[in-house]
């Protein structure tokens, strides 16, 4: 190899090593929000856009309105450089937890004793076996309106031990721990119409619950071990609580979120929402009047005690009725509202962008409220080592 030939192959091997950016799409109820990023264990955050979708609440009901999505969409790509610039990144979409919704479900699996040590292909029957039951077991729990995006094995047991894979084992119990992300069909009809009209067929859909199982695996940082961890995304029409452990253990929501405050706001001094939202956010930040402030505290209560009596029943749910020491994390732009915090959690921790392994190469400083959308970026990489994707 001449020297020339030897410069050029060098030069390829750099640019090839050269992390690939990728864009994230986050479609909530009152935004979109477009990410590039480069992703690594500290991902690179090199462009950050919101774009307002117009009409508050835009996803209501059956009939979508793809125009007024669409619209803040193709402005958001724009200000990220043009369907030109992203035209060939790899692609992530999001969307509010109300529409794109995630289950962990348990599933057991008995062998005959006498079948010795477990094969490849038994694995795989196995694999299957469960993976049908959990479907059966999610159109139990959300009614055949639901449609499934994808299930993954998070977990693995064989004789109540944790393993990578079971292949080669011996033991007649096994158990599944298995995500499953879902809509209900309306919901998937929109998703598959956002891809199809803004041309984003390639792009892979993404749980923010997976980001959370990804970060659990590299972050000691934020999943320290010893007490329950608590993730709580307040958004705008649902809250989402995931419970960690070691790893990730269930998740519940219910369709209380900011907007219901927004409302409450509304209706009481009979204001437009996008007025009302503005007082809500000023009161957040403290900007009111104590005169003020007291009045939408008392205004908000009601919904409070509502939000408050939701989530403690999907925490006995999941929990138990027992004293459980956990740290709880609010993150999403209602977790902002200071009575969450300071009535329902006294010792609750803001979830921060800042908290996550992340480098903000824009100018734009961070808060709670783009935590949701800049999880998002660990959904692609650094799967669990005992996870599998079907």
């Amino acid at each position: 190899m001449n020297v020339e030939n030897k410069t050029i192959k060098m030069n390829f091997l750099k640019k090839t090593k050269k992390q690939k950016e990728i864009l994230l799409l986050d479609f909530g109820r009152g935004s979109v929000r477009g990410i590039i990023f480069e992703s690594n264990k500290k991902n690179k955050i090199l462009n950050f856009q919101t774009e307002k979708i117009e009409r508050f609440g835009v996803f209501d009901g059956k009939d979508f309105e793809m125009d007024v999505v669409g619209k803040a969409a193709n402005k958001l790509i724009e200000n990220l450089g043009g369907e030109s610039k992203i035209f060939e990144l790899p692609k992530i979409l999001g969307f509010s937890p109300d529409i794109l919704k995630a289950e962990i479900l348990n599933v057991s699996f008995k062998r005959e004793s006498w079948k010795g040590k477990i094969t490849e292909q038994e694995q795989e029957e196995i694999y299957k076996f469960v993976l049908a039951e959990s479907e059966t077991e999610l159109f139990e729990k959300a009614g055949k309106d639901a449609e499934i995006f994808k299930k993954k094995i998070l977990g693995q047991k064989i004789s109540g031990y944790n393993v990578p894979s079971v292949v080669g084992l011996e033991g007649e119990e096994l158990n599944f721990k298995i995500l499953i992300v879902f809509s209900s069909k309306n919901y998937a009809e929109f998703i598959r119409a956002i891809k199809k009209d803004l041309h984003l067929e390639s792009a892979e859909i993404f749980h923010s619950v997976e980001a959370l199982n990804n970060l659990a695996a590299i972050s000691a940082q934020i999943f320290n071990k010893g007490n329950y961890k608590m993730f709580i995304n307040v958004g705008e029409k649902n809250t989402l609580i995931c419970f960690f452990k070691e790893n990730l253990e269930s998740v519940a929501d219910f369709q209380i979120g900011g907007y219901d405050f927004t409302k409450a706001i509304a209706r009481e001094f009979n204001l437009k929402e996008d007025e009302a939202e503005a007082i809500k956010e000023n009161f957040s930040d403290g900007k009111l009047s104590p005169q003020v402030s007291e009045k939408i505290k008392e205004t908000i209560l009601p919904v409070l005690n509502l939000w408050q009596e939701n989530f403690t029943q999907c925490f006995k749910d999941k929990m138990g009725p027992f004293e459980i020491a956990i740290d709880p994390r609010l993150f999403g732009g209602a977790s902002l509202l200071p009575l969450i915090k300071e009535t329902v959690f006294k010792k609750a921790e803001i979830f921060l962008p800042e908290n996550l392994p992340l480098q903000n190469k824009t100018k734009i400083i961070f808060s709670a409220k783009d935590t949701p959308s800049l999880l998002l970026t660990f959904c692609n990489n650094f799967n669990h080592k005992n996870e599998k994707n079907f």
